[in-house]
């Protein structure tokens, strides 16, 4: 009677532990996995059990611990390229963009060309009201990659603005060597003519022709233009530019800037 008593009492007692220490092995599984990634895996000590469960939980922390690794030399290696700039959406990749679109405007912009058929003055002031226009073509494209707080095309509509303003900072200030107090008022009168021609110009290209001819005739122009034809040409000069704008693809903008601005007066092809 001892003996069966005892015989049960083991047998009740090998169950509840082997029970009790799966659920450990259980809870080990679920909190290595839950801790993925992290540089080391993280293993929870329990109590002896027996050799068939202690295999199982070997195995089943051998095979967390890889997949621990991997995830761990994955998230390393993506923090290494991002902070490189490897990433299309890395700050640093859409500043670097940002640089060669503003680039792209005051290198290849044919700045003579404006002079000579509005009949505009080659001044400094000239030059940024031509800089200013395809500025803002920019920045209307940046937006529709993204305009809320923290997206890419609003990172990059800042990133443009604040290259044009370091480069307009650096000509003014070789323009002015003698007198280099005259550098800031100048930049900040410019800055707020800047903020309200891009407001102008928003409304204008929002509405119809006759809304961006008016933006164009008061900032661009001067007010002093009344060539009609010519308005005409800087309406359609305009459009055309922001529909090229608008069909490149977000890695021939973003990524690999390849913007190619079509002239002011296009050759007519012969027929």
């Amino acid at each position: 009677m001892i003996r069966a008593t005892n015989r049960l009492a083991g047998s009740l007692y090998r169950e509840v532990r082997t029970k009790t220490t799966g659920s450990a092995v259980k809870l080990l599984y679920s909190e290595s996995q839950s801790r993925a990634g992290f540089a080391y895996p993280y293993v929870r000590e329990s109590p002896p059990c027996p050799s068939g469960i202690m295999q199982t939980r070997q195995n089943s922390t051998v095979s967390t611990n890889v997949h621990e690794a991997e995830n761990s030399k994955d998230g390393f290696l993506k923090r290494f390229v991002k902070k490189m700039g490897w990433i299309d959406n890395s700050s640093t990749r859409l500043r670097v963009s940002s640089c060669l679109l503003y680039e792209s405007v005051v290198d290849h912009i044919n700045y003579a060309e404006f002079f000579k058929y509005f009949n505009m003055p080659d001044t400094f002031n000239t030059w940024f009201l031509i800089t200013e226009l395809h500025v803002w073509m920019l920045l209307v494209r940046s937006m529709a990659e993204g305009a809320e707080k923290g997206a890419a095309g609003r990172f990059m509509r800042n990133c443009i603005v604040e290259t044009m303003w370091n480069d307009v900072t650096t000509r003014a200030k070789q323009l002015t060597m003698d007198n280099p107090s005259v550098v800031r008022p100048q930049i900040q009168q410019l800055s707020e003519q800047f903020q309200a021609a891009l407001i102008s110009y928003d409304e204008g290209i929002s509405y119809d022709d006759k809304a961006l001819a008016a933006a164009l005739w008061r900032r661009f122009l001067g007010g002093r233009c009344d060539d009609y034809e010519k308005l005409e040409l800087l309406v359609g000069y305009v459009r055309r530019q922001v529909s090229m704008l608008d069909q490149l693809s977000r890695h021939d903008f973003a990524i690999k800037p390849t913007i190619k601005w079509t002239p002011l007066v296009e050759d007519k092809q012969p027929t």
